[in-house]
């Protein structure tokens, strides 16, 4: 982990395109772009009365985005659709903030004994990929309560209650 964090793991360079690669950045701009054409009047929407489906509302605007994707890579309204995308759906700019304060804070790592609750969606995605004939919800309320029985305040000499013994 060390040497990742010296090559740049927390690292504010590159952002947006790690951002973008890492996630259908695509299908999202796809899904906002749908709006944007709406909005814009680039989408006919059917006659008073007599609306087209959502279905053929999203067959248009989606033939218009690969049409723009492809020919006109740089159209406004693509770029309209991801920054909307970045702000409305993965806040960008305090994802972008956050991770500027991570790369200039100090940096502890620690072994711990058992997982801790930040790691609980890890565990939970590991468990999606091991057989066994427990259904994953039944185990991931169990992880719960096994997680919540060992965070339960201990109270220490003083009287005072400790959060983790």
């Amino acid at each position: 982990m060390l040497p990742l964090l010296k090559a740049g793991l927390l690292s504010p360079e590159n952002l947006l395109g790690d951002v973008l690669a890492s996630l259908n950045a695509a299908e999202l701009s796809r899904r906002q772009f749908r709006e944007i054409a709406r909005v814009a009047g680039l989408v006919f929407q059917g006659y008073p009365g007599q609306p087209k489906t959502n279905r053929q509302v999203q067959a248009t605007s989606g033939l218009l985005y690969e049409v723009f994707a492809r020919w006109d890579a740089g159209n406004p309204l693509l770029a309209q659709a991801e920054r909307e995308v970045l702000e409305r759906e993965l806040e960008f700019s305090r994802l972008a903030a956050a991770v500027r304060r991570f790369s200039t804070a100090p940096v502890v790592l620690r072994r711990t004994e058992k997982p801790t609750p930040f790691a609980f969606p890890l565990m939970v995605a590991r468990l999606r990929e091991k057989l066994s004939s427990e259904k994953l919800a039944d185990r991931v309320r169990r992880m719960q309560l096994e997680f919540d029985r060992a965070t339960q305040p201990v109270a220490d000499e003083s009287g005072q209650a400790e959060l983790f013994p």
